[in-house]
């Protein structure tokens, strides 16, 4: 009876990893950029809308489904994660990945809208050169977590 249950975690984790990195590659490679032309005023306002209404949800539950299928297998795998370089790597790499992305998510989105309330933009510029790094942390190591998994998956080791 687990193991099916484990298949689906594990279909659930692949789905939710694949999902993430996508975005992260379209929001560093297209949206960042298209939103960094569109002059401040109504239609930058609307655009935002867009994305915050309709992808951040998704996103959302991608990045707590992922954590907690990241959980499940930590607690059930520890004895193959030990035993393994690749493992060590691969959950190194996700728990950066992972803490990158709630950070922006949970934290500072919610911190990004305050300041704006508030009209602090000297802060709210220095947080976006941190959250900046911060998307880019998550996309590299995001791909590093997807290299190890893949190798330590179809490796002949």
């Amino acid at each position: 009876m687990m193991d099916w249950l484990m298949d689906i975690a594990i279909f659930v984790h692949v789905l939710c990893g694949v999902l993430l990195a996508m975005t992260l590659i379209i929001m560093q490679l297209v949206v960042n950029p298209a939103m960094a032309k569109i002059p401040a005023g109504d239609g930058k306002l609307q655009a935002a809308a867009v994305i915050q209404g309709r992808w951040h949800p998704v996103v959302d539950g991608a990045i707590i489904l992922l954590t907690a299928t990241a959980l499940l297998f930590f607690t059930v795998r520890w004895d193959e994660i030990v035993a393994s370089h690749i493992l060590h790597l691969k959950v190194t790499t996700g728990i950066i990945t992972l803490t990158a992305a709630s950070l922006l998510h949970f934290y500072f989105r919610g911190v990004k809208k305050r300041l704006k309330a508030n009209g602090e933009t000297e802060k709210l510029a220095k947080v976006n050169t941190f959250t900046s790094k911060l998307e880019k942390t998550a996309l590299i190591f995001g791909f590093l977590t997807f290299l190890s998994a893949l190798f330590y998956n179809h490796s002949p080791l």
